[in-house]
């Protein structure tokens, strides 16, 4: 990969943003996008999915007729896009006769892509079908996700689901979070579909806290959309090799107790010494010199 010099103080701020890690706190950056043919149903839909994301997601309104991730070469224009914007994540949109109004959703690793996963979309309902329910949700907010039904256990393709819509819609790393800030929560039910694949309902509710007379308040959910029923379509692993390098962890050097340094940049240390007991009993020497004489009264 080329390395990129900076000439400026903002430029090179820019690249310390840009730059790995050893925890990524910040959520993914999600490329929202279309393929050579979309649908209206998608376009509203990648519209209230990068409204729900907010400032994390990058939306690119052109077609994109080379976006294939499914075939050989056809990721290279992604990757691409994904440099270009910096991001971890993505939303594609395809409308085809064979799979109508697909969303393909995946993950990059060092801006290659990792993984993706197809999901056909229907029965979709926008944000602005259920009026004003979700006034109070603000944009880029951290979403509570409920995936329920063992098929996010069992089913190779809806596990890939359950761990890509994690990473793309669970937002910033924080050590502690405020009741006040969830304000919404994002629920992907999947059902039993006897002959065919299981389907998953994908719900986004508003959080309203209401007065209980106790410390806990009343919580009451109301949808506030994007509302869409999918099944899940072709999916693509992560080879092992890559996997086992994206998920490796950098080694953290362990806090040294008791070692400060001084002034001079030296390294001071301190050492506690438990009571020694029973020294009394020791028959240390008596020297001659050391008696006391007695003197006459």
């Amino acid at each position: 990969m080329e390395i990129k010099r900076a000439s400026t103080t903002a430029g090179k701020r820019a690249l310390l943003a840009r730059a790995p890690k050893k925890v990524e706190k910040a959520g993914k950056t999600t490329l929202c996008l279309h393929g050579q043919n979309s649908s209206e149903v998608l376009k509203r839909l990648l519209a209230d999915l990068a409204r729900t994301k907010g400032q994390e997601a990058h939306k690119m309104t052109r077609k994109n007729p080379g976006v294939r991730p499914f075939e050989g070469g056809g990721e290279t224009s992604l990757e691409f896009f994904a440099k270009k914007a910096d991001a971890g994540a993505f939303l594609l949109g395809t409308h085809q006769k064979k799979r109508p109004n697909c969303l393909t959703a995946g993950r990059f690793f060092e801006y290659h892509l990792f993984d993706c996963v197809e999901m056909l979309v229907r029965n979709y309902k926008s944000m602005q079908s259920f009026g004003g329910e979700g006034k109070h949700a603000v944009a880029g907010s951290k979403p509570c996700l409920c995936f329920q039904g063992e098929d996010f256990e069992t089913h190779d393709g809806l596990r890939l689901v359950k761990n890509v819509m994690s990473d793309i819609f669970r937002g910033r790393v924080v050590d502690r979070i405020n009741l006040k800030g969830i304000d919404r929560a994002i629920v992907c039910t999947a059902l039993a579909n006897p002959g065919g694949p299981p389907i998953v309902m994908f719900r986004q509710y508003a959080i309203k806290y209401k007065k209980s007379g106790t410390r806990l308040p009343l919580i009451e959910l109301a949808e506030m959309g994007p509302s869409f029923d999918f099944t899940c379509g072709r999916h693509r692993e992560a080879p092992p090799d890559v996997k086992r390098e994206a998920y490796q962890r950098a080694r953290v050097a362990k806090k040294q107790k008791n070692v400060s340094h001084d002034m001079l940049e030296g390294k001071v240390g301190r050492l506690y010494v438990e009571k020694q007991t029973g020294l009394e009993a020791l028959g240390a020497a008596k020297m001659k010199g050391m008696k006391r004489e007695k003197r006459d009264a």
